[in-house]
């Protein structure tokens, strides 16, 4: 597997980068998964995949891009969406030049909140290239009240005050910052309600950040995965999803916790990624 570094663009004097992970032995691959990270959108890092999923993909056929973009609240949803537009865009631009790619069919696929992004990339910056969207234990919908409540789950922590957890804050933008540096302005935000305050300019933009019934109905080809003890993001947000979507592949492990495959040494994860790569055949075989 290779490994490669690209700029695709620069938020004020902040590079806004991407990871290639391609198969040094195979040039005509099938498609490229375009990945976003999750994190809460307040924290994470692009390259968060665990190396034995890329390497998968990789050896099936599948390119991953692996995309920065600017953290919350140093800046808001807007700003993070249009970055995210402007990385398709580039993939598009330079797939053959400068990836060295045949074909510019590509996958959205996102974790969490990178599957969060995935949902709206792809109900409002869709191109003919893109054949379908994978979300595993994303969202679609801020006006969900889980996320504007305090968390049952999140209240058995320490209370970590706003204030406190506000101290986290920086006054630039960043595009990446590790879990153990700025876990707690999540979980507080999750403790008090207050965490889409950190990502929205006003309450009302919690609809306009939310996919519409339509919406989710006209998808592309959609593959979902979450565990059914999911902690974070209720489960019932990709059973929801699974039932709305025209054409969709659901799958669905048993009480595992909310990133259930971020634990290589389960099988579970293996096995959901192994039916991912099925999918992802099947899909282009289709279309």
């Amino acid at each position: 597997m290779i490994k490669q570094t690209f700029l695709y663009n620069n938020l004020d004097d902040l590079d806004l980068s991407m990871t290639f992970y391609s198969n040094q032995n195979d040039s005509s691959t099938k498609a490229t998964l375009i990945y976003f990270h999750g994190g809460g959108l307040l924290y994470g890092t692009r390259d968060d995949l665990p190396e034995t999923y890329c390497e998968l993909l990789t050896k099936n056929g599948y390119n991953l891009l692996t995309v920065d973009y600017p953290l919350a609240p140093e800046v808001k949803l807007p700003t993070i969406v249009t970055c995210l537009k402007e990385a398709i865009d580039w993939f598009l631009k330079n797939y053959k030049t400068i990836l060295g790619l045949e074909n510019s069919n590509y996958f959205l696929f996102g974790r969490s909140a990178g599957g969060f992004l995935t949902y709206l990339l792809s109900a409002r910056h869709r191109f003919e290239e893109q054949k379908g969207l994978i979300s595993f234990y994303g969202y679609y919908d801020l006006t969900d009240p889980t996320f504007s409540q305090p968390s049952g789950y999140y209240n058995q922590f320490p209370k970590i005050a706003p204030l406190a957890a506000q101290g986290l804050i920086q006054s630039r933008p960043i595009t990446e910052v590790s879990i153990n540096e700025r876990f707690s302005l999540y979980l507080s935000g999750r403790q008090f309600g207050n965490w889409l305050s950190y990502l929205v300019n006003t309450p009302s933009e919690k609809e306009d950040f939310s996919l519409t019934e339509t919406e989710l109905t006209e998808l592309p080809p959609t593959f979902l995965a979450h565990s059914s003890a999911d902690q974070d993001v209720p489960v019932e947000a990709s059973r929801i999803a699974s039932n709305k979507i025209l054409n969709v592949t659901y799958e669905e492990v048993e009480n595992l916790p909310h990133d259930f495959d971020g634990d290589i040494t389960k099988s579970e994860g293996l096995q959901v990624y192994q039916a991912l790569i099925a999918w992802l055949d099947k899909t282009l075989t289709s279309t």
